[in-house]
């Protein structure tokens, strides 16, 4: 009723129940499917509700950069056939990591992303307070 923008974000577990819990995980092709799946259904069902709809994962960590992956690869293919990615935008949590390490990660994925028109949050420094 507002017309605002809504925001669907799917986090590695969520992504993997979509999917369905009876599919092989081992190297996150569930989580990816799942999120996958999860953003073409968002992009399908939102225009019936009128209101732009953005397409983000949350939170992944250092051990999730397989489902990392594997969302970019779908995104790479998604713009080379619509010019645009399938996500609006993806959630790097590398706060666990060194300092450098983190950014180093990051710059590497915002190099890859930027080429696909994506956005690229970062996690940097502690979460979870003092």
């Amino acid at each position: 009723k507002l017309g605002v923008p809504a925001y669907t974000q799917f986090s590695e577990g969520g992504s993997a129940f979509f999917a369905g819990k009876s599919l092989p995980n081992n190297v996150k092709q569930a989580s990816t499917l799942g999120a996958v799946a999860g953003a073409h259904y968002t992009r399908a069902v939102a225009p019936a509700y009128g209101i732009p709809v953005l397409v983000h994962s949350d939170h992944c960590a250092k051990k999730l950069l397989p489902w990392f992956d594997g969302m970019l690869e779908f995104d790479e293919a998604f713009y080379q056939a619509t010019g645009e990615p399938l996500f609006s935008s993806h959630m790097l949590d590398l706060s666990e990591e060194a300092h450098e390490e983190n950014i180093s990660i990051c710059a590497k994925y915002l190099e890859r992303m930027a080429k696909v028109d994506l956005i690229l949050e970062m996690e940097i420094g502690i979460t979870g307070g003092v």
